[in-house]
This record gives structure tokens, C-alpha cells and sequence, in this order.
């Protein structure tokens, strides 16, 4: 419309259907023009991507080491997940993977979201749940343990910002989350301290964040032992600049021995990574700067 008044103005032609055939044709200009700048700002500086990078592009792009190990596929009735023999036994994927890199002398622990969540939900409530922060108020939701046991859920209020979980929560909290993670959150000891004394009081944001199970809230004291404090608060630090942006494609293990770990996301032959987990990668490569693995389980037969 800017370009066309532009085009009317400068031929001395009336913009509708007024305008007669000179306005006619300052109207075709225009669109013509406005289409060619649009794609041209297109090619600069996209708005949206319609397309997404494949899993190829993506290995290739962010430098990721790709662990290629060999399985012997077995065919399950009525089963759509893999099994793999080992050592005479049928295990899933990311058994055989564990159990791989136990033979290296490494353990390991399946993690993939959840713990990350019920870490987040522990060390941030304080500063999440701040009630001097001007834009927190009450909220309500149903109880997630209810829900899981599919029993009548009863009502939780709690605090929490009305921005919570997006990238301008994280620019707005910066000096208060900055200050709260840089405090007495350095030593594992008092890391672990800190995990057994906050979790009551972080269980409202737990349920919201639903991460209340037992099974995960084990997973988390582990990963306590396994990561250096550091890496803890780079992790809390990414996950609440935008959480809900950042809180899945995690990937399916950790692997550690003495001070060593890595990330390892284990796929079969022909599964793929998601969308979530090529997002967790380029945040990983930009952000995180974890170690982290692809590890491949490619055919090496199919029994029955």
C-alpha cells in the first residue's frame, strides 16, 4: 500500500478503482516491486523457515560425533520398538548402548528430559516463586500425581510470573537470576545440601513443571554426582533464559567414569532425530558447549 501510494502520487494517478487505467497500472508496479523486495528480504533475513534442516545438515553443521556401533536387530511380534541381541539377550536400544560402554569401563544413566526439569524446578523455585518480583501472582492447575494415577485431581495454587518460560522472563530476571546462581551453588556438597532441603518447598513449580516423580527426582541426585556444579548452573542458566523453548529434545543418557562424561543420544537404523532434539543440538553447539554423542546402532543382521 506504501509503494502504490507512492506510484499514484508520483504519475498523478488516483489509487482504487478511480484511478483509471493509469491507476491500475501503478497498482501492478507496486505489487510487482513489494513481491520482489519481499523475497529479496526473504533471502537476507527470514521471518520463517519452512523448511527444516535434515539430520545429514545437521551432523554436518555442528561438528557431532557420530558413535557407529553394530547390532543384530531382532524382529518382535507386535512390538514397534527395537531389540538388539547381546550377548544372547534382547535389550532395547539404549540398553545395548549402556552396555556397550560399560565394557570400556564407562556407566551410565538414561536422563532425557524429566530430571533437568525436577533439577530446574529445585534450584530456581526460589527465584521463580520470588514474591517481590512485581509480576508474579496466583495460579491455579490440577495436581499432576492425581492426574498420573488417573484419580480426581485436586487443585494447586501457588506463584508464578506471568512471563515464566519465555525469552523475556530470562531478560527481565537477568541481574536477580544472575545473583541467585552465582551464591553458594559452586560446591557439590552444598549442591547436594541444597537439593534435600529445597525439594519440599519446590513442589508446587515441580508439579507445574511435571517433574514429581520419585523415579526422576532419583535421576536428578545422580546427575548431581555426575556433573560438575559448573555445567549445573550453565544448565539452569539456559533452561530459564527460555524454558519453555528449551525444556525437551534432551538427550537419552549420560555416560561418566571418574571425571569424564558425555551426552549420548541413541538412535536405531532408521529412526531419526526430532525437531526438539535437532533444536537441543544447535542450542548445545551455540549455548551449552556440552560433550555430546550421535550414536548410531546400524544392522549388522535381523534375527528372529
Amino acid at each position: 500500500m506504501e509503494l502504490f501510494d507512492e506510484l499514484t502520487k508520483a504519475q498523478g494517478a488516483l489509487p482504487g478503482e478511480d484511478g483509471g487505467p493509469e491507476g491500475a497500472v501503478a497498482q501492478r508496479q507496486a505489487a510487482e516491486q513489494a513481491l520482489r523486495e519481499i523475497k529479496q528480504l526473504h533471502e537476507t533475513a527470514p521471518k520463517y523457515r519452512f523448511r527444516e534442516d535434515s539430520q545429514a545438515e545437521i551432523i554436518q553443521k555442528y561438528g557431532v560425533e557420530v558413535v557407529d556401533l553394530p547390532g543384530e536387530y531382532v524382529k518382535v511380534a507386535e512390538s514397534k520398538k527395537a531389540r538388539i541381541l547381546d550377548g544372547g539377550e534382547q535389550v532395547g536400544c539404549e540398553e545395548f548402548t549402556c552396555r556397550h560402554f560399560s565394557r570400556q569401563g564407562y556407566s551410565a544413566i538414561f536422563v532425557e528430559s524429566v530430571p533437568f526439569h525436577v533439577l530446574f524446578g529445585v534450584y530456581m523455585w526460589l527465584v521463580i516463586q520470588d514474591l517481590s518480583d512485581p509480576l508474579v501472582r496466583i495460579v491455579g492447575f490440577g495436581e499432576r500425581a492425581s492426574f498420573n494415577a488417573g484419580s480426581l485431581s485436586r487443585q494447586i495454587w501457588t506463584h508464578l510470573p506471568a512471563d515464566f518460560g519465555t525469552p523475556g522472563y530470562g531478560i527481565r530476571r537477568a541481574s536477580a537470576i544472575r545473583e541467585h546462581l552465582s551464591t553458594d551453588m559452586q560446591d557439590r556438597d552444598h549442591l547436594e545440601w541444597l537439593f534435600d532441603y529445597w525439594l519440599p518447598y519446590s513442589g508446587d513449580l515441580r508439579q507445574y513443571l511435571w517433574a514429581h516423580r520419585d523415579e526422576d527426582i532419583a535421576t536428578a541426585r545422580q546427575l548431581i554426582k555426575i556433573l560438575p556444579p559448573k555445567v549445573i548452573c550453565e544448565i539452569l542458566g539456559y533452561l530459564v533464559g527460555s524454558y519453555w523453548h528449551r525444556y525437551c529434545g534432551w538427550p537419552d543418557l549420560v555416560v561418566f567414569r571418574e571425571n569424564e562424561f558425555f551426552f549420548a543420544e541413541v538412535k536405531s537404523s532408521g529412526d531419526k532425530l526430532s525437531e526438539d532434539q535437532k533444536n537441543w543440538i544447535r542450542d548445545n553447539h551455540e549455548i551449552l558447549r556440552l560433550p555430546f554423542k550421535l550414536i548410531k546402532i546400524y544392522k549388522q543382521g535381523v534375527g528372529k
